[in-house]
């Protein structure tokens, strides 16, 4: 219970206080019965076993434990000079009840560090977890994510987006892939300087971020170029979602830049009943990007089967075409 007290209590609690209140108690009514046992013996035992019994049982600190002990003999000394008037017999009860005390305090004492190492030493260990803890979050991160947009990076998403289409094809569902790539990214960073292009790429990522659900796998493939798989997409829906982020690149200037930047869309679509795999997607997507970009950029390319067809809705030309 003293332990428990102890280590339990804050600094100002009442039952901090506890312990060293009973230890008090314990001891007083020790020389009282020491004091009552001078007239039929010359016994101390009450006081030799109160004074190491305290210590063995509370735990305290070295000087409250030397406060209250050498307290306790005072007042036992005091008492005693009054019980006998043999100077030899009260010289030695006094020098039994020092030497108790002192065998109590030296007991109490090696409790009490003890007791403070395995304290420190459980501190260390929490402490050694937590960092363990945050260092493992860290490379969980690093390993899974792009350090400069926060996007997965290219491992992670090939994983994750394995695992998606193997889930389309288990259930007979439909799935899009998006190929971004920023339009002349380059001359950004001869112009504006590699942390404008920074810039450009976190900018980008946030408006992706915002712009799809939470369910769609987003990525930095590397470079300039992104991908995006939204599951359970079918062709028309993704395509409306690639012409959706090539618009909103398009109307929102980056900060630092001050020039709006467009992106060129590769889309391919796995559709139901398919058992493509996420290599032959990506060749798709990468053949339609090519396309976008051979066509005058700032548009989406749909890579079918026997062909591609774009759209081209931030430019003057009509909106879809084979």
């Amino acid at each position: 219970m003293s332990r428990r007290a102890q280590t339990r209590a804050s600094p100002s609690s009442p039952m901090r206080l506890l312990p060293k209140g009973v230890c008090v108690m314990i001891l007083a009514w020790a020389v009282g019965l020491t004091v009552m046992d001078q007239a039929i013996s010359t016994s101390i035992n009450a006081f030799v076993n109160a004074a190491v019994g305290v210590s063995i049982v509370f735990l305290l600190r070295p000087r409250s434990a030397a406060t209250i002990l050498v307290l306790g003999w005072c007042a036992l000394a005091w008492a005693l000079g009054s019980t006998t008037e043999n100077t030899a017999l009260l010289t030695t009860n006094r020098m039994n009840a020092a030497s108790a005390s002192a065998l109590a305090l030296l007991v109490s004492i090696l409790l009490w560090r003890r007791y403070a190492q395995a304290e420190l030493l459980q501190r260390a260990l929490a402490h050694t977890n937590r960092q363990l803890e945050l260092q493992r979050a860290e490379l969980e991160t690093l390993a899974t994510r792009d350090p400069l947009t926060g996007l997965f990076n290219r491992r992670e998403f090939v994983r994750q987006a394995e695992h998606e289409l193997a889930r389309a094809q288990r259930l007979g569902g439909v799935l899009s892939l998006l190929m971004v790539d920023l339009d002349h990214f380059k001359l950004i960073n001869d112009r504006f300087g590699h942390p404008a292009g920074d810039e450009v790429l976190r900018h980008v990522a946030r408006l992706m971020t915002q712009t799809v659900r939470q369910t769609d796998r987003i990525a930095r493939f590397g470079g300039e170029e992104f991908v995006l798989l939204p599951p359970d997409t079918p062709e028309a829906d993704a395509l409306r979602l690639a012409d959706k982020l090539r618009q909103q690149l398009a109307d929102t200037p980056v900060a630092g830049v001050g020039i709006p930047v467009t992106a060129s869309i590769g889309l391919a679509c796995m559709p139901a009943g398919n058992a493509l795999t996420l290599d032959t997607l990506l060749q798709q997507t990468d053949r339609a990007l090519y396309q976008a970009k051979h066509q005058g950029r700032n548009r989406t390319v749909v890579a079918l089967t026997s062909g591609e067809r774009s759209s081209m809705d931030a430019t003057p030309h009509p909106g879809h075409d084979r």
